[in-house]
């Protein structure tokens, strides 16, 4: 099998890799690649399979941890004002417990009817455990005895919990932290009443909200298992049939089996819609390819070692060809993960002062080599003085040089690419141009989103993600700045990108 330009799996099979009569009368190769074909498919469903069971268990947690402090602030409200009606707190004072725990628990029992809890613990402002259905833990000292002001609620999974019922049981907890404060005060430690813990059962939910997903999935990976097998089979027991029939039988199996996989592929496209989905889902895929390039990467460099007295020319080129495969896909990775951190916002910044024109001064050294390749030349005008910028330096520099790189790849040899730092009112400005292949209007709409590449001869020459240009203008918008440009197609394009100038730089040094 063999990737084509859609990212899908191909059989790769010509007219002189087709089996013969006699091979087919055997169907001995024929058995083997119907078995190998089916063990591919379910490895891969399986892994599909997976991926989307991890997800969709991660959105009903979600949800659940939501659904959890809603009814845990609700049964919170209810206890206190319960106690309360029988101590009697007098206005500004702290809540106090009666010294019946008895009474509590009906308290308790009453505010959580009909809810999975497992158990509550009511803390007192030092963080000691007051009272707790389970009296065992009465006294001691509550791990959530710090936390934020704001009421949370956090799945923790597996927890041995003693229940309202006074029986131990292992349970899929949700517990909720809402802490109590003085009526009409701010919340704070002075203002703290009490801390009301929750423990909340989810096993059964999570396994009611996630059994439709498991069946519909473990439907689909049998109907799509059950059709290839069947395809495969007509092809073996129809070897005998003569050598110009099999090869169309084959021929119509396969498209059916392409069809099959792309709609498989449309549907799996369809149930990773939602952002959230897709963005967890991509963090998985990013971190799991990492693994598999390291080992690749290692076997490349052991290979290359001894290539000079092991290997023919042939396979020397065959060596250097997955060399570089392997680092467009490393570049591919990076991008996906920059990517995801962008669009899942945790794409941490290190902000520092950056003087803006020594970063263009190191891209520019880095990337006059690449640019000789090509005859071509990189001039600069910079102003007098630092152009400083509160700004990641490296994330900064990412963007120049993606820049400068996507200039020098689409132009001509002998042409000119310009770079000048100025700045305008309160704003770093840094303008490239270059005499390239220019952008379509149409093109220009889609630039900024993901994976999109212009279709024309000049750009399907050149290796490029459609990623690189997205997280760029991601990470400036991040700088408080923005990203411009201008362009004709067969015109060269100007990309103009504003940053705001540091709070303390001196301006009129800049402007000199």
């Amino acid at each position: 099998m063999e990737p084509d330009n859609t990212g899908h799996a191909t059989t790769g099979i010509g007219h002189q890799d087709l089996p013969s009569e006699e091979s087919l009368g055997s169907a001995s190769p024929v058995k083997q690649f119907a078995l190998a074909s089916i063990l591919i498919v379910l490895g891969a469903l399986i892994a599909v399979n997976f991926v989307s069971s991890r997800v969709e268990r991660d959105s009903v947690i979600s949800r659940l941890e939501t659904e959890a402090l809603e009814s845990a602030r609700v049964s919170t409200f209810r206890i206190v004002e319960g106690i309360s009606q029988i101590t009697e707190p007098t206005a500004g004072t702290f809540l106090t417990l009666p010294d019946d725990t008895a009474v509590i628990d009906r308290i308790v029992l009453s505010a959580l009817v009909g809810q999975q809890v497992a158990r509550v613990d009511i803390l007192g402002t030092s963080g000691e455990i007051l009272y707790s259905t389970d009296p065992y833990y009465i006294g001691n000292d509550s791990e959530y005895r710090r936390g934020p002001t704001y009421a949370t609620s956090e799945y923790v999974g597996a927890a041995a919990i003693s229940g309202l019922d006074g029986q131990t049981s292992l349970i899929e907890a949700v517990i909720s932290r809402i802490p109590v404060y003085t009526e009409g005060s701010i919340p704070g430690t002075d203002s703290l009443e009490t801390i009301v813990v929750i423990y909340r059962d989810v096993a059964s939910a999570i396994d009611a909200a996630t059994g439709a997903g498991a069946r519909f999935r473990l439907g689909m990976t049998m109907g799509v298992m059950a059709i290839v097998f069947a395809s495969l089979m007509i092809v073996v027991m129809r070897g005998h049939r003569a050598q110009t029939e099999s090869r169309k039988k084959l021929r119509e199996l396969l498209v059916h089996e392409h069809i099959l996989v792309s709609e498989l592929d449309q549907r799996n496209a369809d149930l990773r819609s939602a952002d959230e989905a897709r963005l967890r889902l991509l963090s998985v895929v990013t971190h799991e390819l990492g693994n598999p390039l390291t080992s690749i990467s290692a076997f490349i460099s052991i290979l290359s070692k001894n290539r000079d007295r092991n290997f023919s020319d042939r396979e020397i080129r065959m060596v250097a060809a997955i060399g570089r495969s392997e680092v467009q896909m490393r570049l591919l990775l990076d991008d996906l993960v920059d990517l995801s951190r962008v669009e899942a916002n945790e794409l941490e910044l290190s902000i520092a002062p950056v003087d803006i024109t020594d970063v263009v001064k190191g891209v520019v050294e880095s990337m006059t080599p690449v640019a000789d390749e090509k005859s071509q030349t990189i001039s600069t005008v910079f102003p007098n003085g630092v152009v400083s910028v509160d700004g990641d330096r490296a994330r900064l520099d990412q963007v120049i040089t993606n820049l400068v790189s996507n200039a020098t790849k689409y132009s001509p040899v002998n042409t000119e690419i310009k770079i000048s730092v100025s700045v305008e009112s309160s704003l770093c400005v840094i303008e490239l141009t270059d005499q390239g292949i220019g952008i379509s209007k149409e093109d220009q709409k889609k630039l900024f989103t993901p994976f999109f590449r212009a279709e024309n001869a000049q750009t399907r020459e050149v290796y490029g993600t459609g990623l690189g240009l997205v997280i760029c203008k991601q990470i400036i918008e991040l700088h408080g700045g923005k990203m411009t440009l201008r362009s004709a197609q067969g015109s060269g394009t100007t990309f103009r990108v504003e940053i705001p100038i540091a709070e303390n730089d001196d301006q009129s040094a800049i402007a000199a």
